[in-house]
């Protein structure tokens, strides 16, 4: 049995699906979530659907009882929130004897970074190693889903600003990240203990703005921003304070280099590397 936390979520969804796909069928798949009538979708295609609340450990316990391999899709909220609940979640599973865990992690947890998602990851990853129970850490890069909400504006504007300085990152969409981690829950055997799930490059943030207008055929440029500029600009926009500042410091985490990290993890895992960021910016923002 291998379930799937968070499968209402965009990259909990499509892990429960690429799951399906590469097993054939729904047989020994599970998905928790916080509210079930959402996920019928899922329960009329044969997958066990789960009610599980990370802040009530014993809705997990029970969600937890007789899995195998738990895949522990990361939550949201503010930095301490998420910290907790990843605790929470990992406690249950040693108490239902999950016997590996599979956690979406990131690709900073540097102790020295000034992101506050490294410092989430950081720590449930500490907890991880400290539970006793097998787990495999599958570090995530930058969504390249959020492109378009990074650069969008810039097709009407023409410039778009990011407190990234010159930092580089590599960018793999969703669904590809769902299907290695599926990749690495049916493996019979991982080598390893971290995966690092990047792209085979990295660019910067003109270098992103190049190929989105090689796909869209307009004129677009990165700007460099100062770090309160930016939230400022964000929590203006309507975005609650910890989120604004959470938003920023990963950009700050960019320019200091904390993502500036290329592997071939995935195509280990998967059989191919994740697509480059020119078919990315081809698919997202391509003419039509």
């Amino acid at each position: 049995m291998i379930l799937v936390t968070g499968a209402n979520g965009q990259l909990g969804r499509r892990i429960v699906e690429q799951l399906v796909a590469r097993r054939g069928s729904a047989s020994g798949i599970a998905a928790s979530v916080r509210y079930p009538a959402r996920a019928a979708d899922l329960a009329e295609r044969g997958i066990a659907v789960r009610q599980a609340d990370f802040d009530r450990p014993a809705d997990l316990a029970a969600a937890f009882t007789g899995v195998d391999k738990l895949i522990l899709v990361s939550t949201d909220g503010p930095k301490e929130v998420r910290i907790g609940r990843h605790r929470k979640a990992i406690e249950a599973a040693r108490a239902a004897g999950v016997g590996h865990i599979l956690y979406t992690s990131l690709i900073d947890v540097a102790a020295d970074s000034p992101a506050d998602l490294a410092a989430v990851h950081r720590a449930t990853e500490a907890d991880l190693a400290a539970s006793g129970v097998k787990f495999t850490a599958l570090r995530n890069p930058l969504y390249a889903d959020f492109l378009p909400m990074t650069v969008g504006a810039a097709l009407a504007t023409g410039v778009f600003q990011l407190p990234a300085g010159r930092g580089r990152a590599s960018f793999v969409s969703r669904v590809e990240l769902a299907e290695a981690a599926a990749a690495a829950a049916l493996a019979p055997a991982l080598a390893r203990q971290v995966y690092q799930l990047t792209g085979q490059a990295t660019h910067d943030y003109h270098e992103v703005a190049a190929a989105v207008a090689r796909a869209t055929g307009r004129t677009v440029r990165y700007q460099p921003i100062g770090e309160d500029a930016y939230a400022e600009e964000l929590e203006a926009s309507g975005l609650p304070g910890w989120l604004a500042r959470s938003m920023t410091n990963i950009y700050a985490a960019v320019a200091a280099g904390h993502f500036d990290k290329a592997s071939n993890d995935f195509a280990t895992l998967v059989g191919h590397p994740p697509r480059p960021l020119a078919c990315l910016a081809q698919e997202l923002f391509g003419r039509r």
